[in-house]
């Protein structure tokens, strides 16, 4: 499956999302149902990983996904962080947070999964003091 997600830690704090290969705006349809039902599950803030590191082809309607991001935002949902995003993807999610400005918010790009823990564990100090 070009498009895999599950809960990265048994706390169901983080939500990670591995994109392998070739994937379709299809596969973000489903990530985002899915993701909606992990959200719903939980009573406690979530933040999320998209791992770009292994992807090879991002589709050319990945704006059509921006409406249902939006849509089906969960309000428990908290950090987007996406590792390795190639220059289009980052492109179009700037673009999209015009569609989808909650569910764009707080979106962070970086390069390594311990840069998007630094970031989580940043937040969750900054909550606590």
């Amino acid at each position: 499956m070009p498009v895999s997600m599950d809960w990265d830690n048994t706390e169901r704090t983080i939500i990670r999302v591995i994109f392998d290969g070739v994937w379709s705006a299809e596969d973000i349809y489903r990530m985002i149902n899915k993701g909606v039902s992990m959200l719903e599950s939980v009573d406690h803030p979530v933040d999320s990983i998209f791992d770009f590191s292994h992807s090879t082809f991002s589709p050319k309607n990945l704006l059509s996904t921006a409406e249902k991001m939006e849509s089906d935002l969960n309000n428990n949902h908290r950090l987007a962080i996406l590792i390795k995003a190639n220059v289009y993807i980052k492109s179009m999610l700037k673009v999209a947070r015009v569609f989808a400005p909650q569910a764009l918010a707080n979106l962070h790009f970086v390069n390594s999964l311990d840069e998007a823990y630094a970031i989580i564990d940043q937040q969750a100090d900054h909550i606590l003091s």
